[in-house]
């Protein structure tokens, strides 16, 4: 699939008053769930190594983590979070796949000057706006393959598929007011629909695949 160009949106941060959540998929409240099997698991407890590897956003790289080094973990204030919608024409779905099922690109970027780290996992999402923050329920799968720990230096992006069933006016659904819960703070998420207007809301549940350094392979079909 060929990826669009994103709007880079300010980053805001929230003081206090919402359960943390953090990256590798802790839950809020239970709302947030896996599901067994040898596609999904529960989010690892450490960071996981692995060889290099390169992605691209915009012409800009971010590297897999092979070592702990000094490199700091990545704060909220530093992060841009937006979700890519994927045409679903482009996969060869009917009308009616096209009204049910939704797939996207989540793009975590390091705005900031600094280079920091991702850890391994997978990067639960939220609505209600950062005064009334609610987890969308997830399940949570090794998708492409394993997370990995990833490095971002300024201006470089990592990626993680997510799809989710969705009808016309469904009951609760949303397309704004999204985010990313990090630590104690709160990363506004941008839905970027397709040209023509076509923006799906997201009903009542996601599947999410793992953050990895190159957008190849990583969204769902």
């Amino acid at each position: 699939m060929q990826f669009k160009n994103l709007r880079t949106t300010a980053v805001l941060a929230l003081g206090g008053g919402m359960a943390a959540l953090a990256l590798t998929g802790c839950n809020i409240d239970g709302n947030v769930s896996t599901s067994s099997g040898s596609s999904a698991q529960t989010a690892p407890s450490s960071s996981t190594t692995a060889s290099a590897a390169n992605g691209t956003h915009g012409g800009k790289t971010a590297a897999a983590r092979t070592n702990q080094s000094d490199t700091p973990s990545c704060m909220g204030s530093e992060l841009n979070a937006e979700l890519q919608l994927q045409d679903p024409g482009l996969n060869g779905l009917g009308a009616e796949t096209e009204a049910e099922k939704a797939i996207a690109t989540l793009i975590i970027t390091n705005r900031s000057s600094e280079t920091c780290y991702l850890p391994a996992g997978w990067t639960p999402l939220g609505k209600g706006g950062r005064n009334n923050y609610t987890a969308i329920p997830a399940t949570q799968v090794s998708y492409p393959g394993a997370g990995m720990t990833i490095t971002l230096r300024p201006g470089r992006s990592a990626f993680a598929g997510t799809k989710w069933h969705t009808t016309k006016g469904c009951p609760g659904g949303v397309t704004d007011g999204l985010g990313v819960a990090w630590h104690s703070t709160w990363i506004p998420l941008t839905y970027h629909g397709l040209d023509d207007g076509y923006q799906p809301p997201i009903c009542d549940s996601l599947t999410l695949g793992t953050l990895q350094p190159t957008m190849n392979g990583v969204n769902f079909t």
